[in-house]
């Protein structure tokens, strides 16, 4: 996971970034090899991400059932893997029109995402920096997208799911409808978490770091005064998932430096349109 990134929270704010342009399948190849945190009866994935391409290890067909994914960056630049499922009659013209709208806070198109996408998690990579992630897939047609680019390409999930070994966690962060629920107050500094969502929209999280004395009283300032700057209190080491659905999950791994961080989500809201972290999804934790 990267380690060292410019905060991302007043890009957040204003788009999630996830490009739905361009939902084109590209031809596979492997990616090349770098630490390993498979785990052992659990396939894993190799998704090599550039401006123009993902490219699976596994081409565009694979069976069902828990499975891992590392993501490569394979141009220099960093990529966010978001995996996700178009519901029958939603095309990818007309999702790509309502992020663009929902992000500026239209509601119609916000509940339209909400009910016609099935988002399944994903993660960010940087140059020589993997991102690992874990799911359990189920038999349908997926589309692997960059979040921070047009890059897209398409994962066709068949059969039954075997049995497989679940992959680890040492803590676990559940999404609520406006807030979350660590499993723990000091987390590791990095492992992995199992990331729930338990609520009726979807959720990503956002792990910032901030500096020692952010008060929850700072935070709700920012985030009430509608800024588009970077926070004061905000340092550089964040990383975050890709987006889940209500009542999914994945397991993500995380590397980050101890201290203190910010847990926050910032999709639209499906009444309001406004942020989730600016009606009060945040959450302050300890990474030790």
């Amino acid at each position: 996971m990267p380690t060292a990134r410019t905060p991302r929270i007043a890009a957040a704010l204003t788009v999630l970034g996830l490009a739905a342009s361009g939902l084109l399948a590209a031809p596979a190849t492997a990616a090349p090899a770098a630490r390993d945190l498979s785990v052992k009866g659990v396939p894993t994935v190799v998704a090599r991400m550039t401006s123009h391409h993902i490219r699976l290890s596994v081409g565009h067909d694979m069976r069902a059932g828990r499975v891992m994914f590392k993501v490569v960056a394979g141009d220099g630049r960093g990529h966010e893997l978001q995996l996700l499922r178009l519901h029958r009659g939603y095309s990818a013209r007309e999702a790509q029109a309502d992020f663009g709208k929902a992000f500026g806070g239209n509601v119609a198109a916000v509940n339209r995402l909400d009910n016609n996408i099935t988002f399944l998690g994903g993660a960010p990579t940087s140059p020589g920096e993997p991102g690992w992630f874990s799911v359990d897939l189920h038999a349908n047609r997926l589309m692997v997208v960059d979040q921070n680019g047009p890059a897209a390409t398409v994962l066709k999930v068949h059969g039954t799911a075997p049995s497989r070994p679940t992959v680890p966690h040492s803590s676990r962060i559940t999404t609520l409808s406006y807030g979350f629920d660590p499993s723990l107050r000091n987390m590791p500094a990095n492992g992995w978490t199992l990331v729930n969502n338990h609520s009726d929209q979807p959720h990503f999280v956002v792990m910032n770091r901030i500096k020692k004395g952010t008060t929850g009283k700072m935070v709700r300032d920012y985030f009430k005064s509608g800024s588009q700057k970077q926070p004061p209190w905000a340092r550089h080491a964040n990383t975050s998932t890709a987006v889940i659905s209500p009542y999914r999950s994945e397991t993500f791994h995380y590397d980050l430096p101890a201290g203190r961080y910010l847990l926050m989500c910032f999709w639209p809201d499906d009444e309001t349109g406004m942020p989730h972290v600016a009606m009060g999804m945040w959450h302050f934790v300890t990474l030790r």
